[in-house]
């Protein structure tokens, strides 16, 4: 059925950057470090795309009549053979993964040139295991350049975490028409994933991440009920993140000479490392990048402004988690320690009030915070149960 599309694998040698000849040294270590070549990594992605794609096809075939269908399925590999074709940094970067970060870089300078915001450098995006939810920054050596390294498993968290959200949320069916999110009212919190297969989505998710590998929570696809709500999600989610690290270098501390010695997969270098008020100044940037992002597309605000929300708000229920997992059956909790992207929340929720209209979007936001909730009692059952299942109550 799906067949490999041939196409160039990377950038041609002749034209390669500095920054991107470092780039690909230091996959070639930390690849190697786990046994595996350029060709191998090509190949996973490959691998991956024959699970996905005929279930894809036959979800479309029952979803859309004949002829939209066959148009369906041509553009789809016409946008799998454009991927394949594109140049990229690297050799290790993998064609659909990297379309996704181009996709993403293109929105980011967009908007900031609609901002007119100053970029002094255009960073090289790539891509490295590093087992982190948040992209990292290198300074290329004898260079003005910069390298941002997202782990490809970012674009797996934003994409389950996006539908795991949007299918929580309560919709009517009218007999005719679109499916209609059902607005905030008096019975509407019994109707937060009534089934409770959003629950156990975001369970699989979470505990997968806790482990280290959100790729390898159970992928699937997403109903049409909720699937333009779960992409404009996920979408949001990742032009937040990947617009810090502009936000940085809008602000000028990528000249920041603090650096931190990484380690990934036993190889080190080193990474930029950032303060308090550089955090700070990078979340609101970043969310002035993603607004004008998402006003360029004609997008609601008020959802670009929640799935930051979101994804800021999964972090800290990773971290609640992850004091929740810690100690020995039964024993008492102790107190957890003070919440950093519950802060970083609050801070953005401040500066959009600052704005006009930012009132509505931060209202629309805590409509919302019940889903959030709902959501993360499941985790947090999952956690009390195995703390306290076997221990006997008098």
């Amino acid at each position: 059925m799906p067949h490999r599309l041939q196409g160039t694998t990377s950038t041609s040698p002749a034209r390669r950057t500095s920054a991107e000849d470092y780039l690909e040294a230091l996959q070639n270590r930390i690849y190697g470090s786990l046994g595996l070549t350029a060709e191998e990594c090509q190949q996973r992605e490959w691998l991956g795309q024959q699970v996905v794609l005929p279930e894809r096809l036959r979800q479309k075939a029952i979803e859309l009549p004949a002829p939209e269908f066959e148009r369906y399925r041509d553009a789809l590999f016409e946008g799998l053979a454009r991927d394949e074709a594109a140049p990229r940094p690297t050799r290790f970067e993998r064609p659909h993964q990297y379309s996704i970060l181009r996709e993403l870089k293109t929105t980011i300078e967009r908007a900031a040139a609609k901002l007119a915001f100053e970029l002094p450098v255009h960073p090289v995006i790539g891509t490295l295991p590093m087992q982190s939810l948040e992209p990292m920054m290198l300074r290329v050596p004898e260079s003005n350049d910069v390298i941002v390294l997202v782990d490809g498993s970012l674009l797996t968290y934003s994409n389950l975490l996006a539908k795991a959200v949007a299918q929580a949320l309560p919709f009517d069916v009218p007999e005719a028409g679109e499916v209609v999110l059902v607005p905030p009212g008096p019975d509407w919190v019994r109707r937060i994933d009534e089934q409770g297969t959003a629950r156990a989505r975001f369970l699989e998710l979470m505990l997968a991440t806790m482990d280290g590998r959100p790729a390898s929570a159970p992928p699937y696809l997403p109903e049409p009920r909720y699937e333009h709500v779960a992409a404009d999600l996920c979408e949001f989610m990742e032009v937040f993140v990947l617009a810090r690290e502009y936000g940085r270098i809008v602000e000028g501390d990528h000249r920041c000479p603090k650096m931190r010695r990484r380690s990934v997969h036993g190889q080190a270098f080193d990474a930029l490392t950032w303060n308090a008020d550089q955090e700070l100044r990078a979340d609101n940037i970043a969310l002035v990048l993603l607004l004008a992002a998402a006003n360029d597309e004609g997008a609601s605000l008020a959802w670009a402004f929640w799935a930051a929300d979101v994804f800021l708000a999964s972090l800290a229920m990773l971290d609640r988690a992850a004091w929740l997992s810690r100690g020995s059956t039964g024993q008492a909790i102790t107190t957890p320690m003070p919440d950093v992207h519950e802060q970083r929340r609050g801070s953005l929720r401040a500066l959009l009030r600052s704005w006009e209209g930012g009132q509505q979007a931060v209202a629309f936001a805590d409509s919302l915070q019940p889903v959030l909730d709902t959501l993360e009692s499941e985790l947090e059952m999952h956690f009390y149960d195995e703390r306290y299942a076997d221990v006997a109550v008098h």
